[in-house]
């Protein structure tokens, strides 16, 4: 019975240590906001990522920590803010979250759609609604997301054409901004969520492989019980 339980805590053991960490993470603590990017501070094992960026329709403007931008003009192609990562051939990412804090000028895009380029951009994973110049911090659920192999992007466009107080389109003047997370004061830098391992391995909870290491520990107690008879 003891060989048995220490099997058993074995199987359990090693089926629970694929956690969820930090993919990537970029601190825009101190960033002017007029700056052409924004590099990644921190990644987890087999990770490269990529900048924070303008889209081409996008203009810099100044922004206390922030990658800050102007020219927003509805749903044009070119404007958005990107920014994602590469995974390591032969692993994979399962995404949780993203975190990030946002914020528009009063005349800045009102509603910000979330897209990635899972399905190139077609459908946002989430829409962020901005409250006049107020920061909005956002905990974006990306469970939905296939599991991720090679680049992977996530642009951030103007839903709608609405400015932030919500009196009239938005203005081409008008300003939106991506920022660190903040909560109760306690700040976090823009990151992704999630559990990286081989491609074969790759899940946030990792049930087939407990039930498959548990398969193999009862045909390892089977076979102790028979040379026990």
């Amino acid at each position: 019975m003891k060989r048995l339980f220490l099997i058993l805590a074995a199987v359990f053991l090693i089926a629970g240590s694929v956690r969820a960490e930090v993919v990537a993470n970029w601190d825009m603590s101190g960033e002017p906001g007029f700056q052409t990017y924004t590099a990644a501070v921190g990644t987890a094992e087999y990770i490269e990522a990529f900048n924070i960026i303008r889209g081409a329709g996008l203009y810099p403007r100044e922004g206390a920590d922030s990658l800050n931008s102007k020219g927003w003009k509805g749903t044009e192609a070119g404007d958005f803010i990107e920014f994602g990562f590469s995974v390591a051939d032969g692993y994979e990412v399962k995404l949780s979250e993203l975190w990030l804090g946002t914020r528009s000028s009063n005349t800045g895009p009102g509603t910000i759609g979330v897209y990635s380029s899972v399905d190139a951009f077609t459908a946002p994973v989430e829409i962020i609604t901005q409250d006049g110049n107020a920061y909005a911090d956002n905990i974006i659920d990306l469970g939905g997301l296939d599991a991720i192999t090679g680049d992977f992007y996530i642009r951030l466009f103007e839903y709608g054409d609405t400015q932030a107080d919500g009196d009239g389109a938005t203005a081409g003047t008008g300003t939106f901004r991506i920022t660190n997370y903040d909560s109760g004061g306690t700040n976090t830098g823009v990151q992704f969520v999630g559990t990286v391992a081989t491609s074969a391995a790759a899940s946030p909870v990792p049930v087939p492989n407990a039930v498959i290491l548990l398969g193999c520990g009862l045909i390892g107690v089977a076979g102790i019980k028979r040379k026990a008879c």
